[in-house]
């Protein structure tokens, strides 16, 4: 399939989904001061409350809307320093190699139906991140056991041609409003690791969707080898 980032790129800033809340793990992989890039950071759900804890973040997303609310966010809370926040394509990110000690992938991969594009995102966080630093990653696994998933699995496949990706439909209208993909446990792991990762944590949860369904979830810490 296409690449979806133009897609992603007029969602209204209002309408990207933000369920997921960052696992207190996180925290656990970082230390004060230390510099922390959010990878798909929408309206700056994540990048703010962190800034406000003291870190030093840089959110960076393809959505000029997002980032226009996030930045007007941050301005009410009390923040050491501001995070910074830029417009940029995941797969080139504008930072020079070994610049931050984590990164943070919350809900984002799951964006991304190109396997090949998914593998050069990961390839891009790990050369932006110090030697042995941390990626965080939380995302959506395949809900078989949901009628409503499995259905939308088998419904959309010989449209999508990779297992676990269907089409996401805005309420309102009705039309397609992106492709999403659930991971399984395997992808997800072999993703980091052909890609220069080694797993530290993984952990399944679950998760809310944008619409109220609950969904399979994988909460994975992976160190820069």
């Amino acid at each position: 399939m296409k690449n979806e980032s133009s897609s992603w790129s007029l969602i209204k800033g209002k309408d990207i989904p933000t369920t997921i809340e960052l696992d207190q793990v996180f925290y656990e992989y970082t230390f004060p001061n230390c510099k922390i890039l959010d990878i798909g950071c929408g309206t700056g759900k994540v990048s703010i409350p962190l800034a406000s804890q003291g870190f030093c973040v840089t959110g960076v997303d393809i959505n000029p809307e997002a980032l226009q609310m996030a930045s007007s966010s941050s301005v009410s809370y009390e923040c050491t320093q501001s995070p910074l926040f830029a417009r940029t394509d995941a797969t080139h990110l504008p930072s020079p190699d070994a610049s931050f000690d984590v990164a943070i992938m919350q809900a984002f991969l799951t964006t991304i139906v190109s396997k090949e594009e998914r593998a050069r995102i990961i390839r891009e966080a790990h050369r932006v991140l110090k030697p042995g630093a941390y990626l965080y990653l939380a995302d959506f696994g395949q809900t078989w056991h949901s009628q409503i998933y499995r259905e939308r699995y088998i419904r959309d496949l010989p449209m999508t041609k990779e297992e676990g990706s269907f089409f996401a439909y805005d309420e309102k209208t009705g039309e397609v409003a992106y492709v999403a993909h659930h991971f399984t446990e395997k992808e997800l792991v072999f993703l980091l690791i052909e890609n220069g990762f080694e797993v530290e944590f993984f952990k399944r949860d679950t998760f809310v969707t944008r619409t109220g369904n609950l969904i399979n979830g994988f909460v994975v810490v992976a160190k820069k080898s």
